[in-house]
């Protein structure tokens, strides 16, 4: 693989520019089935721009010979080859292809659901109609995208999906959100089905979209992190330092599993409770919180700054929840001063 090429790749594989940028600091190198699984992790490209970045990585893959290849960890596997990784992700580009047929043809006695998520809808979806044609529900997509925009209100995302009149059950589900340059326009962005590409999962039982990809990152205890697709921003916990984080990198290489091993392990805020539970922030899709830059518009920043303090090791839980208690206190009386 050509420099340009990699570094291009890199870019749709790897988001974060932190985690880019740490990577190629200590060295770190993906190789072509672990661009392929991370572009498939990338919640930010389109239907169409993943499956073409896709496409790319397998001349790539069939070229590199499977004698020279490291060992590909899945939780059903312990080997696969690169050539395997390449029929697969053909079979994936194929099934995709084939849900996406379905979603976006009519077909007699076949209806379309259409929901639309809003900004502050606490991911709740609501339901925009039934229709008969896909022709109405692009009208219908593009009235709703106008009237929000009249309301200085804004739509995050439309969830279709496609069955038969009698047969609900049966779908093809699409998810459109809005394109990066032009947000008065949805492209389709995430495609699934109930009965759909079953033989693809029962052939492919790991699937290259899922195969272990161990991602050396720079976050640390402490570190405010913000998910890149959706802004969600957590204090990472439970990563002291290098050296525990590089071990448990090691251990996770020697036992194997899947992508969702190696999320980043971070403290939250969702509204007015604080969620000590650990959310699992995928790595290539967060980067560091300016602090300076969002102080004052995020009424969050004070108590995820009192958090960092005691991840790091300094101050005390009684500091956090004096600011915990601060915050809905200050929360309170602005509701008063809007609503009352």
């Amino acid at each position: 693989m050509t420099d340009e090429k990699y570094n291009r790749l890199i870019q749709a594989a790897v988001p974060s520019k932190d985690v880019r940028e740490y990577c190629e600091k200590i060295g770190q190198t993906f190789a072509p089935y672990e661009l392929a699984t991370l572009i498939c992790q990338n919640t930010l490209l389109g239907y169409s721009q993943k499956d073409a970045l896709l496409a790319e990585l397998v001349p790539e893959l069939r070229a590199e010979p499977d004698s020279i290849a490291k060992t590909i960890s899945g939780v059903y596997k312990n080997h696969y080859s690169n050539s395997e990784v390449a029929d697969e992700i053909e079979a994936y580009i194929d099934m995709e292809n084939k849900m996406k047929d379905y979603l976006l043809n009519d077909f007699p006695g076949y209806v379309y659901e259409l929901e639309y998520e809003e900004t502050g809808a606490y991911r709740d979806f609501y339901n925009c109609g039934v229709f008969s044609s896909i022709n109405k529900v692009y009208e219908t997509m593009e009235k709703e995208i106008q009237d929000f925009k009249e309301l200085n209100a804004e739509i995050l995302s439309f969830r279709l999906r496609k069955y038969k009149l009698d047969d609900r059950e049966n779908y093809v589900n699409g998810k459109f959100v809005p394109e990066k340059d032009n947000p008065d326009k949805f492209e389709l962005n995430y495609l699934d089905s109930s009965f759909m590409g079953h033989e693809y999962c029962f052939n492919h039982r790991d699937g290259f979209d899922n195969l272990l990809v161990l991602i050396p990152h720079p976050f640390r205890n402490g570190d405010i992190i913000r998910r890149i697709d959706d802004g969600l921003m957590g204090v990472v916990c439970n990563i002291q330092n290098d050296e525990v984080f590089f071990e448990s990198l090691q251990v996770r290489e020697k036992r194997g599993g899947d992508i969702t091993d190696v999320g980043i392990p971070a403290d939250y805020l969702e509204d007015e409770t604080f969620t000590y539970e650990h959310l699992a922030f995928f790595p290539t899709l967060c980067e560091k919180v300016d602090i300076a830059s969002c102080k004052d518009s995020d009424p969050k920043i004070p108590l995820l700054e009192a958090c960092a303090t005691v991840m790091k090791g300094n101050g005390s839980f009684e500091y956090l929840f004096h600011e915990w208690n601060k915050y809905i206190d200050e929360r309170r009386m602005e509701y008063h001063k809007h609503h009352c």
